[in-house]
């Protein structure tokens, strides 16, 4: 059972998933569905100004969603817009879609299709790993770091050097 106030519970993600398993019915036939996997949002939280950030798990994908706490109206020229948005590890492309009932939501794909997960529980698993990957600054290790600093030290030339100017 999750804690009150879990953000998996929030009403928009419940509308979300409730969109995804209207979906469904339509999707079964195709070879990219798999019956092992149920539709579910895995780890939703507070992101950026008045979003929700998680990974919504369907028979047919794996996806990493940002979900306006308010409702964006339906745009059918936003559809299929790829947008940068940046996480903690790094910048990624998150394309926008959405639907009459719930408006405006942006995805990027973790996997898709998901037929390699044939475990219960792997591909909850693997949303979870995947989340805390790109939730998590990445490390800088003292390789990486020294490297950092001689790429600096390498940028300044004898001009800089001489006339002080350390940005030029």
């Amino acid at each position: 059972m999750k804690p009150s106030g879990d953000p998996d519970d929030h009403p928009r993600v419940q509308a979300l998933i409730e969109l995804f398993q209207r979906i469904d019915a339509g999707m079964r036939d195709l070879p990219i569905y798999n019956d092992k996997i149920v539709i579910e949002a895995t780890g939703f939280l507070p992101f950026s100004d008045g979003e929700l950030l998680g990974v919504v798990l369907t028979p047919w994908f794996m996806n990493m969603i940002t979900l306006p706490i308010e409702p964006v109206p339906m745009n059918m020229a936003e559809i299929g817009r790829t947008v940068s948005i940046e996480l903690p590890a790094g910048k990624r492309a998150f394309v926008v879609g959405g639907d009459g009932t719930i408006g405006l939501y942006k995805a990027h794909s973790l996997h898709s299709p998901v037929l390699n997960f044939t475990l219960p529980g792997q591909a909850q698993a693997e949303a979870r790993r995947m989340l805390g990957l790109l939730m998590t600054l990445p490390e800088v290790t003292s390789e990486t770091a020294a490297k950092n600093r001689s790429d600096a030290a390498s940028s300044l030339d004898r001009r800089a050097l001489l006339f002080g100017n350390r940005n030029a």
